[in-house]
C-alpha cells in the first residue's frame, strides 16, 4: 500500500510576514481615512447643530423681548413712578446719579455699555427693562383673560413707625400678597409712586416697610424721614389707586448668557428669591440697544445713563427700540468652527408709550 506524500510541492507558498505587515498597514490607513471622514462629518453636524440651536433660542428670546417692549408702558402711569433716589440703578445694576432727589422709573429703561462680557475683548453689553401693569391682576375670573383686573381703590395713608399703612376699601386687599410691586396713583392724578407690600396686615389694609426683609428692591421709603428721602405715600393721605405693575429686564451675563429677570411679584417665596432670573441665549458676544426718539433721533442711551430725573423723562419719548443679539460659535471643543459672528436684529414699536400719552 502506497503511504500518501505528505511533503508539500515546493511551488506551494505561504503568507510572508512583510506581505502580512504590509496588508495590515493598507487596512489600517483605510479605516483611519474612513474614521477621519465621518469624525469630521459628525463634527460640522454638531457644530451645525449648535448654531441652530442658538439661532431658535436667540428667536424665542426675541419673541419675549418683543412682548415685554409692546407692553411696556400698559396701564402704568405716561411720566413714571417716583422711586428713591438711585433705587432705579441699584436694581438694575446702572450707574449712581450724582443728586439726592427722587428718581422716575419710566415704562422703559435704558442702560448703555454697563456689563462685562468675556466673549467680547472690548467693550460692554447694554441692559433694557420694561414697566407694565399686570393685567392678571385683581380679575374677578381669574381664567378670563380678555379683561384687566380691577383697580384698587385706596382710602388713606398713615405712618406706623417707620412704616406706610395703606387702607382701602372694604376687602379691597383681599388678593394683595407680600412683595406685590403696586404703583399708587392719587386722586388728585398728581403724584404716583411705587413701593413694594411688606406685610398684608388685613383684608383692606397693606404695610409698605423699608429694609431687605421687607422689600429687597429697596423702593419703599421711611415715613419718618425728611425730604425727598420720606415716603410720598403720606402725601397721597386723600386716597386713589393701586395697580400691580411687572418689571422685566434684559441683559448678558459675564459667561455670555443673555438672562431675563422679572422682578417681585413672587408670590409664597422669599426675598432674596424676588428676582426671577431665566436664562434664554447661551453663546452671546454682544447685546445692543438703541433708542429711536419721537424727534427722530437714534440714542444709546436717552436717558444719559439713568442721571436722575430730568433725564429719566426723556425715555417717555422713545417710540421704537433696536434689538441686536450677536451670537458666537458655541463649538468651542472641536474643529472646524463657526468663526464668522451671526447679528440679529430686531425692530420694536414702544406704542404703548403713545397710548398712556394719549
Amino acid at each position: 500500500m502506497r503511504k500518501k506524500n505528505s511533503i508539500k510541492n515546493s511551488s506551494e507558498k505561504g503568507v510572508t510576514i512583510i506581505e502580512l505587515l504590509l496588508s495590515m498597514t493598507i487596512f489600517m490607513i483605510r479605516i483611519a481615512a474612513i474614521y477621519g471622514v465621518t469624525r469630521l462629518a459628525t463634527i460640522q453636524k454638531n457644530t451645525v447643530n449648535s448654531r441652530t440651536d442658538q439661532l431658535r433660542s436667540a428667536r424665542i428670546a426675541l419673541e419675549y423681548l418683543r412682548r415685554d417692549a409692546l407692553n411696556a408702558g400698559y396701564g402704568f402711569h405716561r411720566t413714571g413712578g417716583n422711586i428713591p433716589d438711585n433705587a432705579g440703578n441699584g436694581i438694575f445694576g446702572l450707574v449712581s446719579d450724582t443728586d439726592t432727589q427722587r428718581d422716575f422709573m419710566t415704562s422703559v429703561i435704558a442702560g448703555n455699555e454697563i456689563n462685562t462680557n468675556a466673549m467680547k475683548p472690548t467693550g460692554k453689553t447694554d441692559l433694557v427693562a420694561f414697566v407694565s401693569r399686570d393685567p392678571s391682576f385683581n380679575r374677578a375670573n381669574p381664567l378670563d383673560t380678555s379683561t384687566s383686573g380691577a383697580l384698587i381703590a385706596y382710602t388713606g395713608t398713615a405712618a406706623s413707625g417707620t412704616s406706610v399703612n395703606v387702607t382701602t376699601a372694604a376687602n379691597g386687599c383681599a388678593n394683595c400678597n407680600q412683595y406685590d410691586l403696586y404703583l399708587f396713583e392719587s386722586s388728585s392724578g398728581t403724584t404716583q409712586v411705587m413701593g413694594m407690600v411688606s406685610s398684608k396686615l388685613s383684608s383692606s389694609s397693606i404695610q409698605l416697610a423699608i429694609g431687605a426683609a421687607n422689600d429687597p428692591l429697596g423702593l419703599n421709603q421711611s415715613a419718618t424721614a425728611t425730604g425727598d428721602a420720606q415716603s410720598l405715600l403720606l402725601a397721597t393721605a386723600g386716597g386713589g389707586t393701586i395697580k400691580r405693575i411687572n418689571i422685566v429686564s434684559y441683559s448678558v451675563t459675564n459667561e455670555g448668557v443673555l438672562v431675563r429677570k422679572k422682578y417681585g411679584n413672587q408670590t409664597g417665596k422669599t426675598a432674596a428669591e424676588q428676582i426671577e432670573s431665566r436664562e434664554l441665549v447661551y453663546g452671546v458676544s454682544d447685546f445692543q440697544v438703541k433708542y429711536y426718539m419721537e424727534d427722530g433721533t437714534t440714542i444709546d442711551d436717552p436717558s444719559i445713563a439713568n442721571d436722575g430725573r430730568a433725564n429719566q423723562i426723556k425715555m417717555n419719548n422713545v417710540v421704537q427700540i433696536q434689538i441686536s443679539i450677536t451670537l458666537a460659535s458655541d463649538a468651542t471643543d472641536s474643529q472646524p468652527k463657526i468663526t464668522t459672528p451671526v447679528v440679529i436684529k430686531e425692530f420694536i414699536s414702544t406704542k404703548n408709550l403713545r397710548y398712556e400719552a394719549s
